[in-house]
């Protein structure tokens, strides 16, 4: 037995040990923090032996690594794992398979693409992803928009995160929404909304490690900050919380509507934040709340520009955006934050226009407290109390969770943009403790020189995509996620930073628009999809219509870890390199101002490659060679540290998390080179508490609210049979979305079955008990799930855990790996007339369910039951079976 080996501090990358373990920095993909890992390879029979956290990062294991990294060793050579190329060989559905040499696998599937690509266009391929499963995003960009793609992409980015961080662009010009502030230090209130800070990250990640130092009893009571906990769950945040808001699944945007109003009604905004750096100042038509531009005002004048109250004149004033200044640079300006004003317009027509502020006072003021409590099932002065702590005990923080406006359908962008003009009416935007907007590197200066890391965008090549393939994006009816808001946002993101805007995630097809596709080939046929790390029969919603699409696909091509459902349908199955075996160089979704590595700590297992070397290897067989000079992904990851002066291979590796500049507040009021305030990177150059971006594309920019989507107040007729509300989620930190739930991996152990959480209230006047099996029905079908009674959760609400299917059953039809079975998805709709119009948004949380227990054939009182017994209507045994009856008949 080797014993323990104390690793030197600045342990060089490579260092050898005296028990012949080779350590190397790599870094973790077993969720999306990507924490800096020290992985043991014994050189003796090159297998690794231990993993540990990167000490010089502060990393410690979570529990999906397990103790010394036993869980991620043990699915690194797991014998379920993919390791050769997989050809099918019989029919969809029947898992007969031929293991075939990997670069026969990329001829057969490059001459495919070829085939389909001349007979349908090169719109017919979309890529399927999943929640930002390795680096290779700008690989996967650049194959496509080489192979002239539009860039049809699906991915949970549609309603997880990805969709947030485009509106926060649209409004303050970088993705603000994250899980904790950077400065924790400085924050004294934490407002932690559809967020388990305990389970997101493990109960060891450095999110609750963080928040337990942040609201620990053992702090000064002077610096102990205030928790606001939003969930219709008790979390373990919950219970630590000065407020707890348990509102109704589905209605955040309400409580954040009615959050705007209490500030605005009791004046707790930070005025001089909106008057000096905000578009709220400037003028609005107040006939259809349009922000007027100069060029309506002044002949002649720019529709880049807008205009603003002058009270010294009693005029209006032109803002020139371009410069983040007065058009009139010697003009003595008075601001003005409210009021009325008659406006003569170039047509000499006169209008009565009001401040974008006091236009957005206008609509919150039909969400007062009173109002929003019974429909979001809150007490009116929690509603009034919570607001008020958020307003004035700053710095204030508003923590990003997936329970938190997404997943909402067509409230989702309203949830969004209403939590961002919190943020901004407070004045918490770049500011110590509050939300930090980042750049991805010190900005260029005269001369353009970057010495920041090469970033995702720059390798994407999307300039290569042109207006006419651009037209043809599935999905660019969603403008805000289409090419339309990309474009808008990119020339700010642009002008800002002096680099292109990152496709990566933030430009996006829409699913539902994909199936539509591939069933009706509306607009186009789509017939060939890439598949990497993607299990769409477990993310997507209506599980039944994926599959059924999947089905149709001429070409399906997964790159995986594991033969999930969605792999079991495919033509090809590509086995991947996970973390442990390949080397990592990004700024995460090129969302951060710092930038990750980590290198390749093993030798891949068998014929296991990188998603890179997929999209490589694909694009030199179609015609691309000139555009991948490189000859390894190692190669690649070298290539992008190159400009940066003083970091070499090895020390990016050995720092993990490489930061190319300073953290530092207040970068708005700064002077660029060239003389200007800084600002932000927007349209008008400010903090966009009206955002512009939304109103060009033809979307009212001020949020509202609709009831979710099935709910008493919308579907009533629905609510009579289904009367339970159903929110789907609330994963625990072993499980990662649909991951981690092969046996024998260590993961699964803690909860083995998927768990229902319904009130005790609920339960008891249903007859179900603590732990057996139950139905939860909606109207599109219905899963068995097990029962977790507690009064852990409002009573009236069900929360379903998703994304679960069954890695040990058998993977032909019917058994599918059960992902019919207990997959909250099957009870999602994914109807348009739910879907968010700007950002195609679906709903996974409001819906209406009921449940009932399963038929228990173990029960002994099948024994006692006598015949005449089912004259009776409340016997046990004829209440289950007319629940469970036929999904539809209709009777004589």
């Amino acid at each position: 037995m080797t014993k323990e080996v104390e690793l030197p501090y600045d342990m060089p990358n490579g260092y050898v040990d005296e028990n012949n373990v080779r350590w190397r920095y790599a870094t973790c993909h077993f969720c999306h923090l990507n924490c800096s890992l020290c992985v043991g390879v014994d050189l003796a029979t090159d297998k690794i032996v231990e993993i540990r956290g990167n000490h010089r990062n502060g990393v410690v294991l979570c529990d999906r690594m397990g103790e010394k990294g036993i869980n991620a060793i043990k699915m690194h050579y797991h014998p379920k794992r993919i390791n050769h190329a997989l050809k099918r060989v019989g029919k969809k559905g029947e898992d007969k398979w031929e293991e075939i040499p990997y670069e026969q696998a990329l001829d057969e599937i490059a001459a495919k693409l070829g085939e389909l690509r001349d007979e349908y266009g090169p719109e017919t391929m979309v890529v399927s992803e999943g929640t930002y499963r390795s680096d290779h995003l700008w690989a996967r960009s650049r194959f496509s928009n080489l192979f002239g793609n539009p860039g049809n992409l699906i991915d949970p980015g549609q309603v997880c995160w990805c969709w947030n961080y485009t509106v926060n662009m649209a409004m303050v010009g970088w993705p603000v929404e994250g899980p904790y502030p950077v400065s924790p230090q400085h924050t004294k209130t934490f407002v932690t909304w559809g967020k388990r800070s305990s389970e997101s990250y493990g109960p060891q990640g450095p999110l609750r490690r963080g928040m337990s130092k942040a609201l620990s009893p053992y702090r000064p009571a002077a610096d102990q900050p205030r928790l606001i906990q939003i969930d219709p769950v008790c979390t373990t945040q919950s219970l630590q919380a000065d407020t707890w808001v348990n509102l109704y699944p589905g209605t955040d945007a309400a409580l954040a509507l009615s959050w705007i109003d209490t500030i605005i009604k009791e004046e707790l905004y930070d005025e001089d934040f909106l008057l000096n750096w905000t578009n709220g100042i400037f003028l609005v038509r107040k006939s259809d709340n349009y922000m007027l531009h100069e060029d309506e005002i002044f002949k002649g004048g720019s529709h880049e520009n807008f205009v603003a109250w002058n009270a010294k004149t009693g005029k209006p004033e032109v803002w020139n955006s371009d410069v983040c200044y007065w058009k009139d640079a010697d003009a003595d300006v008075e601001r003005v934050l409210r009021g009325t004003f008659e406006v003569t317009m170039a047509d000499g027509s006169v209008v009565e226009c009001y401040t974008a502020f006091d236009a957005i006072a206008e609509r919150a003021s039909h969400y007062p407290a009173e109002k929003v409590a019974p429909m979001i099932g809150v007490r009116v002065e929690k509603i009034l109390d919570s607001a008020r702590t958020y307003a004035t005990n700053g710095p204030a923080y508003i923590s990003w969770g997936l329970g938190g406006g997404d997943q909402a359908g067509d409230n989702a962008t309203n949830c969004c943009v209403a939590k961002t003009i919190l943020r901004i009416i407070t004045g918490n935007i770049d500011n110590p403790g509050g939300e930090y907007v980042g750049e991805p590197g010190p900005l260029p200066d005269e001369s353009g020189i970057k010495t920041f890391p090469v970033r995702d965008c720059e390798l994407e090549l999307a300039h290569l995509v042109t207006p006419e393939r651009r037209e043809k994006l599935l999905g660019n009816n969603y403008r805000i996620m289409g090419w339309p808001g990309f474009e808008a946002i990119g020339k700010c993101y642009e002008k800002m930073y002096g680099i292109p805007r990152p496709q990566v995630h933030q430009l996006l097809g829409n699913t539902q628009a994909c199936w539509k596709a591939i069933e009706e080939g509306d607009p186009y046929p789509v017939t060939a999809m890439i598949a990497w790390g993607s299990n769409p029969l477990a993310w997507a919603p209506n599980t039944k219509r994926v599959y059924e699409c999947l089905k149709k696909l001429k070409l399906l091509v997964v790159m995986e870890y594991w033969k999930t459902p969605t792999a079991a349908l495919a033509d090809y199955i590509l086995p991947a390199c996970d973390p442990l075996e390949r080397p990592f160089s990004g700024p995460g979704e090129d969302a951060n101002d710092f930038s990750l590595y980590g290198d390749r700590a093993s030798t891949p297992v068998g014929d296991r490659h990188e998603d890179w070397y997929v999209f490589k290897g694909l694009g030199c067989r179609l015609g691309q060679e000139e555009y991948w000079p490189w000859e390894t992904y190692e190669d690649a990851c070298k290539f992008r540290i190159e400009r940066t002066p003083g970091l070499d291979w090895d020390t990016a590796c050995q720092t993990g998390t490489y930061f190319p500049g300073p953290t530092h507040f207040y970068k708005y009021a700064e002077k660029l080179w060239n003389g200007q305030t800084r600002g932000f990177a927007t349209p008008s150059r400010l903090a966009e508490v009206f955002p512009t971006v939304m109103q060009d594309l033809g979307y009212d920019p001020i949020p509202d609210y609709v009831h979710p989507y099935e709910s008493p107040e919308r579907t009533p007729e629905l609510a009579q049979k289904y009367d339970l509300r159903l929110t789907t989620g609330g994963r625990n930190s072993t499980l990662y979305h649909s991951e981690n739930r092969v046996p024998g991996q260590g993961t699964r152990s803690v909860q083995p079955w998927p768990p229902l959480h319904i009130h005790i209230e609920d339960a008891r006047a249903r007859g179900i008990r603590q732990g057996e099996w139950v139905w939860v029905e909606t109207a599109r079908g219905r899963i068995r799930m097990k029962a977790q009674v507690d009064q852990g959760i409002k009573p009236g609400v069900v929360l379903a855990q998703a994304s679960w299917w069954f890695p040990e059953l058998p993977a032909e039809e019917p058994w599918s790996q059960g992902v019919f079975e207990s997959n909250a998805n099957v009870l999602t709709p994914d109807a348009e007339d739910g879907l968010d119009p700007m950002t195609g948004n679906w709903w996974t949380r409001g819906l209406l369910c009921r449940v009932y227990p399963c038929i228990d054939a173990e029960d002994r009182s099948d024994t006692y039951a006598r015949a005449g017994d089912f004259e009776n209507p409340d016997n046990q045994f004829v209440r289950a079976y007319d629940e469970l009856g036929f999904w539809d008949v209709k009777k004589m």
